[in-house]
């Protein structure tokens, strides 16, 4: 059995050359950037927030132990919570930097470090909402600053999406929405530390959750889309 330079088999018989085809077959196409690219569409990047904010309302329904309050502020944070609220974020802000891509969106290295920063100032504030909701757990006191909490997600959409602005409406849009990949989930972390020494269901903690985090936030991204101040020439 010999073969030739265009990649053929040939199969000696006795004093016979016979050719052999041989048939390559293609490798299937990849499919891992094709689900990238829908998962970063505002449809796919909103079932992403939806998803994992669930997720971690099942995983902060389980009997943690909470933090206490002293002198109107967060004490005693157990490290076991800790370590939970933190790989949480760290999840979140991973996740929102696959789906953003800001250093092939944003124009400098510079505008890209401040997206950083955003996000990861979003987790930060997020995670001290959240032990703050916690705090309150079994203690029968309303929890304050319901105003604040709502702005926790409305301040980083509305930041990248200036930080954007010379950017087309798509990505401006999209950087806006991954936001929420960070401030949503973050969020509804305290709604469910706060149900769970309560009578109050899931249903209950994503109700609170939609109206505190992801309406606010829906606000914010409805805002970035509807600017049309910095629309690129041409």
């Amino acid at each position: 059995m010999t073969q030739d330079a265009a990649a053929r088999l040939h199969l000696v018989t006795g004093n016979h050359v016979v050719p052999v085809d041989v048939v390559v077959e293609q490798p299937a196409p990849e499919e891992q950037p094709r689900r990238t690219a829908l998962l970063r569409r505002p449809v796919g990047m909103a079932a992403v927030i939806a998803g994992l904010t669930i997720v971690l309302a099942l995983l902060a329904r389980q009997p943690w132990q909470l933090p206490q309050r002293a002198g109107g502020g967060v004490a005693d944070v157990p490290q076991s919570l800790t370590s939970f609220l933190v790989l949480c974020a760290v999840l979140c802000v991973w996740l929102a930097g696959r789906l953003a891509r800001p250093a092939s969106t944003l124009r400098t290295s510079a505008e890209v470090a401040t997206w950083w920063a955003i996000v990861i100032g979003a987790a930060t504030v997020s995670l001290a909402a959240a032990l703050s909701l916690a705090s309150h757990a079994g203690t029968g006191e309303e929890p304050e600053h319901l105003l604040v909490l709502c702005a926790v997600p409305m301040v980083p959409a509305v930041l990248t999406g200036i930080l954007a602005g010379e950017d087309e409406r798509a990505a401006r849009v999209r950087l806006a929405l991954s936001t929420g990949v960070v401030t949503v989930p973050l969020g509804v972390l305290g709604w469910a530390l706060l149900s769970s020494t309560s009578a109050a269901g899931l249903a209950d903690v994503l109700a609170m959750t939609a109206m505190a985090t992801a309406l606010p936030f829906v606000l914010a991204v409805t805002f970035v889309a509807a600017d049309r101040r910095h629309r690129p020439a041409g």
